[in-house]
């Protein structure tokens, strides 16, 4: 019987850690709400203009957003956003998006050059990287 104690107590105490971090997050997404603008669609993909091509923009729109709704605020991504620091975000995240715009891409994973080391990891920083990387790959195979 003492092991189904112990097993209770490990439960309840994951679930009591699940439910403080989880109001933890929320904190963090309110405050990044009120921090900055709130930009729509079509603001965000003006935004990038400079730094992408519409449809990696388009992309990244999308990552982000499916990635902010679980926070369950009003939240859409900033180009501004430092993805890592300001949400809390886990950064084995990057290699799956990665991966996804690998394969609606169809661009070589293993031929893409590395992220910056001195790059901030910014939604911008992140569209332009994709970007870039996909400009060499392309020019690389002509």
């Amino acid at each position: 019987m003492n092991g189904w104690w112990f097993a209770a107590g490990c439960v309840g105490l994951y679930l009591l850690l699940w439910v403080f971090t989880a109001r933890k997050w929320k904190i963090q997404a309110l405050a990044l709400v009120e921090r900055r603008p709130n930009p729509g669609r079509e603001e965000f993909l003006a935004t990038l203009a400079a730094d992408c091509e519409p449809d990696i923009a388009e992309f990244v729109w999308t990552i982000f957003t499916e990635e902010y709704s679980h926070w369950g605020v009003e939240l859409t991504p900033h180009p501004d956003d430092d993805y890592l620091e300001d949400m809390p975000i886990d950064p084995e995240n990057q290699s799956d998006w990665f991966g996804d715009f690998c394969k609606a891409f169809a661009v070589s994973y293993d031929d893409f050059p590395d992220w910056p080391r001195d790059a901030a990891t910014t939604v911008r920083n992140y569209a332009r990287w994709l970007s870039d990387g996909r400009r060499l790959l392309a020019r690389s195979a002509a």
